[in-house]
């Protein structure tokens, strides 16, 4: 997929400066942990018919957060994929796709030519993907790279080479 491929050409950077990087485990884990204190603070009320109302709520709420949790932990153990992460930065790159229609071909490759991808976000999108970009930017710096792809023998293939803004 188009994706990988922009991928690789972002880790295969000089001075490594994006890193292949899986996402954090806490935010599942600690989700999870509350769902399991919601639980337990159920259990130490005492029976009585003024706190019913209470009790099934913090069973509701702690159920919730502790399948929420694990499905998060199960999708970020078995992910075999890894995000971008922008070393200087300390963050992962946000990844948006723009889709626009094959009469904007040359305006599209003419404004990544010149990386001027403040332009290119700006332009009003299709929801034909005749033509696609790839972007991923730093939400940090102004570090962005953009790949175009057209539509073409049923898949999408390259247009234009990556396009780098440091």
């Amino acid at each position: 997929m188009s994706n990988n491929k922009l991928c690789e050409a972002l880790y295969a950077l000089p001075d490594n400066i994006v890193i292949k990087r899986r996402k954090s485990l806490f935010t599942p884990v600690v989700l999870s942990l509350v769902g399991a204190a919601m639980l337990v603070a159920n259990t130490m009320l005492q029976p009585s018919t003024d706190l019913d109302n209470l009790r099934s709520a913090l069973i509701l709420f702690g159920g919730c957060f502790i399948c929420v949790g694990a499905v998060l932990l199960f999708m970020r153990f078995s992910d075999s994929g890894y995000d971008p992460y922008h070393k200087a930065d300390c963050c992962f790159l946000k990844h948006e796709v723009l889709k626009f229609q094959k009469e904007q071909r040359s305006t599209i490759l003419d404004l990544l030519s010149k990386r001027d991808f403040t332009t290119l976000r700006a332009l009003p999108s299709d929801g034909i993907s005749a033509l696609t970009v790839e972007l991923y930017f730093s939400p940090k710096s102004d570090f962005c790279v953009a790949q175009a792809f057209e539509y073409v023998d049923l898949e999408l293939q390259a247009v234009s080479e990556p396009a780098f803004r440091k």
